[in-house]
């Protein structure tokens, strides 16, 4: 069971500034990219994998 001393490490917020904030959104795109770009290559292709497909829509 959770306690509240369990959650406080989501409560820690602050601001990015606007140099930080980009990179990381940069860098995380770039990352999607790499993970999903393939599979959604292939589907705007018509061109289907058994096990990829079956993973993005179960």
């Amino acid at each position: 069971m959770s306690t509240h001393d369990d959650l406080d490490h989501s409560l820690d917020l602050r601001v990015l500034p606007s140099v930080e904030w980009r990179t990381a959104a940069r860098e995380h795109r770039d990352r999607l990219d790499r993970l999903v770009g393939p599979y959604l290559e292939r589907r705007m292709a018509g061109t289907t994998h058994p096990v990829i497909d079956f993973l993005f829509t179960y």
